[in-house]
């Protein structure tokens, strides 16, 4: 009888003598049945959750299927899996090839045991989940860490103290982007001073961006200010691929837990940067996975309207004539061309009276309605604490208007101690002073104006962060450009739609190739809008 053993174990926490001695006590019984061992198949430190992650068990399956071996022999069934799945399907496919599988415990397997020891090996796995994500709750519950690197920390047994020269880099870094700057700039300085990352080599943006909705990266961590958050995600397997993926819980589920001595940052610049983060929310346009040139995919064949490719001689075509040749379209133009010609349009058009006037007319009107916004604001809040505070009078009037019992003076100053926090945090959110000048015009707006579009078009040839956010902004003022043919030796005519395009009429020079402005279907004259 040629028989294959196989062993497993399931953490790199476990000794790698436990194959040993799986294949050993494998071995002992083989000899005493007059078994011939023909191989020895093991999968160290991997869960047995899932069949897919295992060489050594798909290189068994293989072997089995090519009838190197008559048993597999192993320890227990739960070796093999404890999907209750994986382990019906193996049990079938070596039925299929006349392969038994027999094991220590169990002798020769049957359809019993797979049912059984299927179930037992399922119900195992939720028990141990359930075990293992109670034991990690109580040692949050407890003020410890529940595993895993916390930049700014240091763990001894669990228990988190703060490490003073990375403390430091983490309120830096909430400086600065409160300030404004953006986490490209952050992270270019900090690499630019060779600062390690929380996992050492260079920092990325993503670092301290991290992911608005799991709550993470640097400026979403509320450890921070004292926070400990768990239970934000939890990991459930793939049934066809093996591999876990990570599932964002209900925020009503997650375990909060003061730790005020671990505080790094003011809850106040905190609380700044989330506004700044929710005012931000959306990728920025340098985190995006951007067009590889400004107005990559918007180009279009004047003839049939398929887009226009890049050829290998650089130029643009039509890809219906280039892919399938059944577009009569055969003029090409290079890229270059097209971006020169759209944006010196664009600059012209931009820079022209009214349009300056306009654009000046909307920076007032959108100061004055943030100004009157914050205004409300301040009213609001004012009222909110005046409240708190004739609440807590109240409740002062009420102690000193008579003796009271213990538990009727522990329950008001109870009450009063809710309504100081309640009173602490709502000036915590305190609106930022109005002042008088963000009303003012600055009498050179439409000077900065014309520098702004000038220094827009400028940058959209450079590589920097400013010529980034202009490839955006002309792309959404962009929707299309058509390129209609022409007889050749005359110049092709571009025709440029989008929102832009309704505050600007044709235009026509005998002097210079044309670009037409035209409006898209879809909107009418007086709905314009512009964004500089």
């Amino acid at each position: 009888m040629r028989v294959a053993i196989y062993a497993r174990y399931s953490s790199d926490l476990q000794s790698e003598r436990s194959v040993d001695d799986q294949f050993a006590l494998c071995r002992e019984r083989a000899q005493r049945e007059g078994w011939r061992v023909v191989g020895e198949y093991a999968d160290r430190a991997v869960s047995g959750a899932s069949t897919l992650n295992r060489p050594d068990l798909l290189r068994l399956i293989a072997d089995a299927e090519a009838r190197k071996f008559d048993v597999i022999f192993t320890e227990s069934l739960d070796r093999l899996s404890r999907s209750q799945a994986d382990i019906a399907a193996f049990y079938e496919r070596a039925q299929f090839n006349d392969v038994r599988i027999e094991t220590l415990a169990d002798g020769v397997v049957s359809e019993l045991h797979v049912g059984l020891k299927g179930t037992m090996s399922a119900l195992f796995l939720k028990d141990l989940a359930q075990k293992t994500r109670r034991g990690l709750v109580g040692r949050v519950r407890a003020g410890k860490s529940p595993g895993g690197r916390i930049y700014g920390y240091m763990s001894v047994d669990g228990v988190l103290t703060i490490v003073p020269e990375e403390a430091e880099i983490i309120r830096r870094i909430f400086r600065e982007y409160v300030e404004g700057r953006s986490p490209l700039v952050i992270v270019a300085d900090l690499n630019r001073e060779r600062i390690p990352a929380p996992r050492g080599g260079q920092w990325a943006a993503s670092t301290i961006n991290g992911s608005r909705k799991r709550a993470n990266g640097v400026i979403g961590n509320r450890l921070y200010v004292g926070e400990m958050v768990f239970g934000r995600q939890r990991n459930i397997k793939d049934p066809i691929t093996g591999k876990c993926q990570k599932r964002l819980c209900p925020e009503n589920e997650w375990i909060v837990q003061p730790m005020p001595q671990l505080a790094i940052v003011e809850f106040e610049v905190f609380a700044a940067a989330q506004e700044r983060r929710k005012m931000t929310c959306q990728v920025r346009l340098t985190q995006r996975r951007r067009p590889k040139h400004i107005f990559s995919g918007l180009v279009l064949c004047g003839c049939c309207g398929a887009s226009m490719i890049m050829t290998n001689q650089l130029r643009l075509a039509c890809s219906a004539r280039t892919n399938r040749r059944t577009c009569d379209n055969a003029r090409t133009i290079t890229l270059s061309e097209v971006e020169n010609r759209v944006l010196r349009a664009l600059q012209k058009r931009l820079l022209a009276p009214e349009i300056v006037a306009e654009a000046v007319e909307a920076y007032r009107a959108e100061r004055s309605r943030l100004t009157a916004e914050r205004a409300k604001a301040a009213r609001q809040h004012a009222r909110e604490v005046a409240e708190i505070d004739r609440k807590i009078a109240r409740v002062i009037d009420i102690i000193e208007s008579k003796d009271h019992s213990r538990e009727e003076a522990r329950v008001l100053g109870g009450r009063i101690a809710e309504l100081e926090r309640a009173r602490t945090a709502l000036l915590a959110r305190t609106p930022a002073p109005i002042e008088d000048e963000m009303l003012a015009l600055h009498p050179r707006a439409a000077e900065r104006y014309r520098q702004k579009v000038e220094q827009s078009r400028a940058a959209l040839t450079k590589g920097d962060e400013a010529g980034r956010e202009a490839v955006g902004l002309v792309r959404e003022l962009v929707t299309k450009i058509i390129v209609m043919p022409t007889p050749k030796g005359e110049a092709l005519h571009l025709a440029v739609e989008g929102d832009l395009a309704v505050m600007l009429e044709q235009e026509r020079s005998t002097n210079e190739k044309s670009v037409s402005m035209v409006p898209p279907p879809r909107l009418e004259r007086g709905t314009s809008r512009s964004t500089i």
